[in-house]
């Protein structure tokens, strides 16, 4: 079987043939599987018409070599065309979250958007979702960096000072401070932390609030020899009530203006608050 040409017109499709010498004049509709509309003249050298059901005989097998021919490229294509996207490079995740940490560094939350952070990091908007699953989850990882750090500056900053256990007020000024110092140097990440814990609703995953009871975990320790706090549940009830009566007065004195020197203000605050609490918890022994 041999083909002459194939000529196109109204969608559909003109087959001259060869068909065992004879000339097969074949008029098919679109070339689909599911439907093939058949209108079949065959003629002889003399142009005499053939029998109709001859006709449709050779018209499947034209049809089902057809399909034989097409199934075959289909799959030798579809072997050669790589499936889905080119992966991402294994480094596109931490270049994303870097990126993705000046920005909140930066700006804060206004900067935490999908376009801005794959700019920055040199990869498509689509990536930053397949990455961390959606713009919280990338905030969240973020925030557990900063109450890393966070934790760190604090551990360090005791180990700094050289005070012995015993002195619980010494200790826990020196956290107060490395918490004003903190904040300071950092301002755009710890109130993008903080804004961020106040939007979301319900609980909050264990893996993100196990960061935060950590930082409580270092002012209980330090409560641990102070008189009048003996039981655990006590030093979790003084961690928390002092952690918010500072974190307050950063939060007021700072950028108050009026305040010759708002840090050394702050400071005295705070010193007047943990040594009334002290007193106070020792008195009630």
């Amino acid at each position: 079987m041999r083909c002459l040409f194939v000529e196109p017109y109204a969608q559909a499709a003109t087959f001259l043939m060869f068909w065992r010498g004879r000339l097969i004049v074949v008029p098919v509709g679109p070339w689909r599987k599911s439907s093939i509309r058949v209108d079949t003249q065959v003629a002889d050298p003399r142009f005499g018409l053939w029998d109709t059901r001859q006709a449709g005989r050779i018209m499947n097998i034209v049809r089902r070599r057809g399909w034989r021919y097409q199934d075959k490229m289909t799959d030798t294509q579809d072997s050669a065309r790589p499936r889905g996207r080119p992966a991402l490079a294994p480094e596109a995740r931490a270049q994303a979250l870097a990126a993705a940490g000046q920005l909140l560094a930066e700006e804060g939350l206004k900067g935490m958007k999908a376009r801005a952070i794959a700019e920055r990091a040199g990869v498509s908007v689509g990536s930053i979702y397949k990455l961390f699953g959606d713009i919280d989850d990338l905030v969240r990882e973020l925030n557990m960096l900063t109450y890393r750090d966070f934790a760190a500056h604090h551990r360090d900053a005791l180990a700094k000072s050289g005070l012995d256990e015993s002195d619980v007020h010494g200790r826990l000024m020196v956290l107060a401070r490395a918490y004003v110092d903190f904040v300071t140097r950092e301002d755009a990440r710890w109130r993008a932390l903080l804004t961020f814990n106040r939007r979301q609703s319900g609980t909050a995953p264990r893996y993100y609030t196990q960061y935060e009871d950590e930082l409580f975990n270092l002012v209980i320790d330090v409560l641990a020899p102070a008189p009048g706090l003996e039981g655990q549940s006590q030093r979790e009830a003084a961690a928390r009530a002092l952690w918010a009566a500072v974190h307050g007065i950063v939060l007021i004195v700072l950028p108050n203006a009026s305040y010759d020197s708002p840090m050394d203000a702050a400071m005295s605050q705070i010193e007047m608050i943990v040594g009334a609490f002290i007193r106070d918890a020792a008195a009630r022994r």
